[in-house]
C-alpha cells in the first residue's frame, strides 16, 4: 500500500515539474523523492508522465491521480484541523510583494491578518514581480501580491485594483499647459528599473508601437530613488501616481500631460491551487480590503491640475 510520503513525492513533481523543485518543497533529499516516486509509478496501473525523462508532462491517468491525492490531502488537512482546533497551530505564511505594495498598504495587511488569523505568521519577501512570479511557481512562496501574471495554469488570481502610472518629470522639463506625445518624452532620458520589472516591460512596448527609442539610463529597483534622479533633472521616469501624491502638490515632482495614458497595472493575489488553496482564498480577501489601489484617483488627478 502506498504511503502519504509517497504520494506527496508524486504530486508535487507532478505541480512543480521537476524532482528537485519538488525535494525542495518537501524538504527532503533529491534521491529520497525519486525513490518515492518510483515507488508510486511501480505501483500505478499505467505510465504517469509522457516520455523519458520528462516528469512535467503527465498521462491521463497521471491526471486522474494527482487529482485524487488533492482530495485525499484536503481530507487530511480538515482532520488535521478539527483535532488541532483547540490549540490552533502557528503556521509561517511566505507572502511576496512588491516595493509598491510594501511602501502603501502592506502594513494594514499584517495588522488584518493578525487580528483575523492570530495563529499565521507573516514571513514578506520584497522583490521584483517577474522574480516573485518565479518563486511563487516553484513553491518557494506561498502567496505573492504582484501585477496581474497572465494566465497562468497552476496559480489562481484574485484582482485587487490597479495601479495608475504616469510620466514624471522635474519642473521645467515640459510646459504644464501642453499635451505630449510620445516622440516628445523619448527626447528626454528615460530612467528605469531593471528589465525584469513590469512597468519596464509595459514601458518597452509603449516605446516599441510608437516607433521611438530613448536613452535608457538604468536608475535601480528602489522607486524613491527612482523619483530622486527624476526631481534632480537627470531624466523621466514613469511611476505610480498614488505614491508621488504628495512630491505633486509640493512641486518638486510634476505629471506630465501626455497624449498617451500612463499605463494602468492591475494588481493580484496569487496563490497555487493546490490543498491550501481554501487559506489562499482568505489571505486574498484580507488583502482585498487592505488593497489602496484604485482607491481616490481622482485626488491623484486633481493634485496634478495645480500651478507648478
Amino acid at each position: 500500500m502506498l504511503t502519504i510520503k509517497q504520494l506527496q513525492a508524486f504530486y508535487w513533481v507532478a505541480r512543480l515539474g521537476t524532482l528537485n523543485k519538488a525535494a525542495e518543497k518537501l524538504h527532503i533529499t533529491q534521491s529520497a523523492a525519486t525513490k518515492r516516486l518510483q515507488e508510486v509509478e511501480a505501483a500505478a496501473a499505467g505510465p504517469l508522465f509522457e516520455g523519458e525523462g520528462r516528469k512535467s508532462q503527465l498521462t491521463r491517468l497521471g491526471r486522474e491521480l494527482e487529482a485524487e491525492c488533492e482530495r485525499l490531502f484536503e481530507q487530511l488537512q480538515a482532520l488535521d484541523q478539527l483535532k488541532r482546533s483547540g490549540h490552533p497551530p502557528v503556521r509561517v505564511l511566505k507572502v511576496g510583494l512588491t516595493e509598491m505594495v510594501a511602501l502603501t498598504w502592506f502594513s494594514d495587511f499584517l495588522k488584518r491578518m493578525k487580528d483575523q488569523y492570530p495563529s499565521i505568521i507573516v514571513q514578506p519577501q520584497i522583490d521584483l514581480s517577474l522574480t516573485l512570479q518565479e518563486k511563487l511557481e516553484c513553491g518557494d512562496l506561498d502567496f505573492a501580491i504582484l501585477p496581474d501574471p497572465g494566465s497562468l495554469e497552476t496559480v489562481v488570481r484574485v484582482s485587487i485594483g490597479d495601479v495608475k502610472f504616469g510620466w514624471f518629470s522635474a519642473p521645467g522639463i515640459f510646459p504644464t499647459d501642453v499635451t505630449h506625445s510620445l516622440q516628445e518624452l523619448a527626447s528626454k532620458p528615460m530612467i528605469e528599473q531593471s528589465e525584469n520589472s513590469i512597468i519596464t516591460l509595459v514601458c518597452n512596448r509603449l516605446w516599441e508601437g510608437a516607433g521611438v527609442r530613448p536613452e535608457r539610463i538604468y536608475g535601480g529597483n528602489n522607486i524613491q530613488a527612482l523619483a530622486g534622479l527624476v526631481a534632480a533633472g537627470i531624466g523621466i521616469s514613469c511611476l505610480p501616481v498614488q505614491l508621488f501624491r504628495s512630491e505633486l502638490r509640493s512641486g518638486s515632482l510634476v505629471l506630465v500631460k501626455t497624449s498617451v495614458p500612463g499605463p494602468a497595472v492591475t494588481y493580484s493575489c496569487c496563490f497555487l491551487k493546490h490543498p491550501d488553496a481554501a487559506l489562499g482564498h482568505k489571505v486574498a480577501e484580507v488583502a482585498r480590503q487592505s488593497s489602496s489601489f484604485g482607491r481616490r484617483e481622482l485626488l491623484g488627478r486633481r493634485a496634478v491640475r495645480r500651478p507648478v
